[in-house]
Formats: structure tokens, C-alpha cells, sequence
């Protein structure tokens, strides 16, 4: 009987372990798998498109920066990213100790011990009208979340010594159900130091 008890609570705080993993990462407290009434707390949306099977809604926060969920023909969230707004007063992420604007891709490599991987979809570095953008991705136990750090126009060219991944700062960061990843950028390219970071 004893025997059976002591797996009974080791079974339960597996689960909890699991349960407490997978929902570490959030975004204003929204979690991939969540049903999409739990967007109701961000209230009416700004826009609401659809894009394939999804639809994709978005809002614009107290802060100014900008928060999109797309949600599956189930209705379960399966995407969601934060935008930053540009300001020069830099914002918190929604995730520990990262600050949009400030937070480098080399704060992130240090933090995280690799340089993460990237989407044969999609690449990892994109050239948009404003700068460059360098996109890294790093796993939870059921998601993926990506961080876009961005080196804008001007600074790019720069003659200036800083290695650019200290000059790329968090522009936007999302996550991602693993599933809905795949499907929509491809296989992954891991870094060869990569190694599935522990979240805080």
C-alpha cells in the first residue's frame, strides 16, 4: 500500500512538473493550447484576419507594443507574438529579464548557450525596409519560442567595432505550438552547440 501511495505522489508531481513546464512561457498570460476565450481578457480586437485555416487577432497594449494570437479551426491558440512599439524607453517582454530595445542577441546566446535554431521556411536573418532582423529560436517542453532581434538601417553599416549580435536588441518575440511551427517554416537547422535551455 505504502509502495503505491509513493507512486501515486511521484505520478502527480511528474505531471505537475510537466504542466508547470509547458505553461512557463506566456504572453499576457495567454498560453499555446489555451481555447480562444481566453483571449477576452485583452478585450474587443484591434483587427481580425484570417490567414489559411486560422484567424489571426490583434491588439495594441497599454504599452504601445502589439500583441497577435492566431487561433486553429479548433479554436485553440496556437501562435501568439509581442511587437514591439519602437520607443526609446525600452519595455519589458513578458518573459524574465528580457527587455525589448535592450536585450541583445548576445544577451540571449549567453543566457541561453547557443545560438538556437533556426526554420529551413523561413531562415534566420531577414532584410526588411528598416534594418536587418535576426531570428533565434529555442524550445519548451511543447513549444517554440522565437526572438527577433533587430540591427536597424544606418546602424547595419556602421563602421562601429561592437559585433553586431551586442547591436541586434529584441524587437518582437513569439511563441509557437511545435506542430504549427513545423507546418508553417519547415525542419529546423540546430545550432551545433544547441541544447535545450532551462527556462526561468
Amino acid at each position: 500500500m505504502k509502495k503505491a501511495v509513493v507512486n501515486g505522489v511521484i505520478a502527480v508531481a511528474v505531471m505537475f512538473a510537466r504542466a508547470h513546464s509547458s505553461h512557463a512561457q506566456s504572453l499576457q498570460g495567454l498560453h499555446i493550447g489555451e481555447d480562444k476565450s481566453a483571449l477576452a481578457k485583452l478585450g474587443v480586437p484591434e483587427t481580425i484576419e484570417k490567414y489559411k485555416s486560422y484567424v489571426v487577432q490583434k491588439w495594441t497594449l497599454a504599452s504601445g507594443n502589439a500583441l497577435s494570437a492566431t487561433v486553429n479551426s479548433e479554436g485553440k491558440i496556437v501562435y501568439l507574438e509581442s511587437d514591439w512599439n519602437g520607443s526609446a524607453d525600452a519595455t519589458g517582454s513578458d518573459l524574465d529579464g528580457l527587455r525589448f530595445g535592450a536585450t541583445s542577441l548576445a544577451d540571449l546566446r549567453r543566457r541561453f548557450g547557443s545560438n538556437g535554431f533556426r526554420f529551413k521556411g523561413r531562415g534566420g536573418v531577414l532584410r526588411t525596409s528598416d534594418g536587418v532582423v535576426m531570428i533565434n529560436s529555442y524550445d519548451t517542453s511543447t513549444a517554440v519560442v522565437t526572438f527577433f532581434t533587430k540591427v536597424p538601417s544606418g546602424a547595419s553599416q556602421s563602421s562601429n567595432s561592437t559585433p553586431v549580435a551586442a547591436r541586434a536588441k529584441l524587437d518582437a518575440l513569439s511563441i509557437a505550438d511545435a506542430d504549427y511551427a513545423k507546418s508553417e517554416w519547415g525542419e529546423r537547422i540546430y545550432d551545433p552547440n544547441y541544447k535545450k535551455p532551462e527556462w526561468k
